[in-house]
């Protein structure tokens, strides 16, 4: 599997973007977890790990 932050910033946006079009009719959540396990769970399906390390600062749990 290929790292989320060894992706170039166009290959990030590019699979963002096919996440969002391929779960645009999925129900919504409030839950910051839930959000995050569905785009990991996504992506690797797409080959790509994805972790807490790879959120932005504000996000990554404390501990």
């Amino acid at each position: 599997m290929t790292r989320w932050s060894d992706l170039s910033p166009e290959a990030q946006l590019a699979l963002r973007m096919a996440y969002d079009k391929a779960t645009g009719t999925m129900p919504g959540t409030c839950s910051l977890e839930d959000k995050i396990q569905r785009f990991s769970d996504w992506l690797a399906g797409q080959g790509v790990a994805y972790g807490a390390e790879d959120l932005p600062e504000r996000y990554r749990p404390r501990g």
